[in-house]
């Protein structure tokens, strides 16, 4: 009986550290983006309105948003039933859209739920890290790997030195770009347009987060029963998952600077609005 309740606790513990590895990067990221989204969006109209703000900035963002939610459902067998990736009528509430159904009893749709609901931040940030590449020559992925220790001997030990890998790697990602003598100057502007028009998007609204809601619940019984037949093998998937998280940390290393310089774009809109009378905008936009 000991034995018994001592390896459920083990698969409990397997599996929290596995679903930390897996999911906490991306879902506190993306957590943090789309609270900055949602009060730059809101600054941003008021300063050149509602329609200044859907020609300059709102249509890009919002049709990587619903293009994320797009390619996931089609990846995931979903039934694609209309689509509107943006619209410039500011009377709409709905500036984008993609409407799907499924078969509940297929488990592999059931799970898309959950990266469909998600995609605006898969599809966003892997947006920037292309754009990034092609535009300024970065490679965060090696920029990551020369910082980044994912194992260590404790959880809280593993969060810090994460945390501050990433930090030293942001830095350095900063000065490499700032130094970059070699790239002209329309590069960097428009980089820095897009980090504002797609990051500033990768937001969920309440109806994505509800949608995936049910897909999370899913993944996570299936790593718990993953765990329940082959932890007494020993702990093997700790290694795959950590090396799916080093494959990711370039991802999360544009998530993280969009973060931090979108941060910026926030303090500078703030400025902005204290010296320039908010605009009224009809409603507000909906994705």
């Amino acid at each position: 009986m000991e034995t018994a309740l001592q390896y459920l606790l083990d698969v409990l513990l397997a599996t929290l550290t596995h679903l930390a590895i897996l999911l906490a990067p991306i879902l506190l990221l993306g957590l943090i983006m789309h609270l900055i989204s949602q009060q730059i969006e809101k600054l941003t109209v008021g300063i050149i309105g509602i329609h200044g703000y859907l020609y300059l900035f709102g249509w890009i963002g919002t049709a990587v948003h619903e293009l994320g939610h797009l390619i996931f459902a089609l990846l995931f067998g979903h039934h694609i039933s209309n689509v509107k990736l943006f619209s410039f009528n500011a009377s709409n509430p709905e500036m984008g859209y993609v409407k799907h159904t499924f078969n509940k009893k297929n488990i592999y749709q059931n799970l898309g739920n959950f990266f469909i609901g998600i995609g605006p931040i898969l599809l966003g940030g892997s947006a920037l890290f292309i754009i990034g590449y092609f535009l300024l020559d970065i490679n965060f992925n090696s920029i990551t790997n020369n910082n980044l220790k994912l194992i260590n001997s404790s959880v809280s030990e593993s969060i810090k030195n994460v945390f501050y890998s990433f930090y030293d790697a942001l830095m350095h990602l900063i000065k490499s770009i700032l130094h970059n003598n070699e790239t002209v100057w329309w590069k960097y502007l428009l980089f820095f347009y897009l980090l504002f028009a797609i990051g500033s998007s990768i937001s969920l609204s309440k109806s994505d987060i509800k949608g995936s809601f049910s897909g999370l619940l899913l993944f996570i019984a299936l790593i718990l029963l993953f765990n329940l037949t082959t932890l007494w093998l020993g702990d093997f998937a700790i290694i795959i998952f950590t090396t799916l998280s080093n494959l990711a940390s370039g991802f999360y290393l544009i998530l993280f600077m969009s973060i931090f310089f979108n941060l910026g774009f926030l303090f500078l809109l703030r400025l902005i609005s204290l010296a320039v009378p908010a605009k009224t905008a009809k409603k507000e936009k909906k994705k």
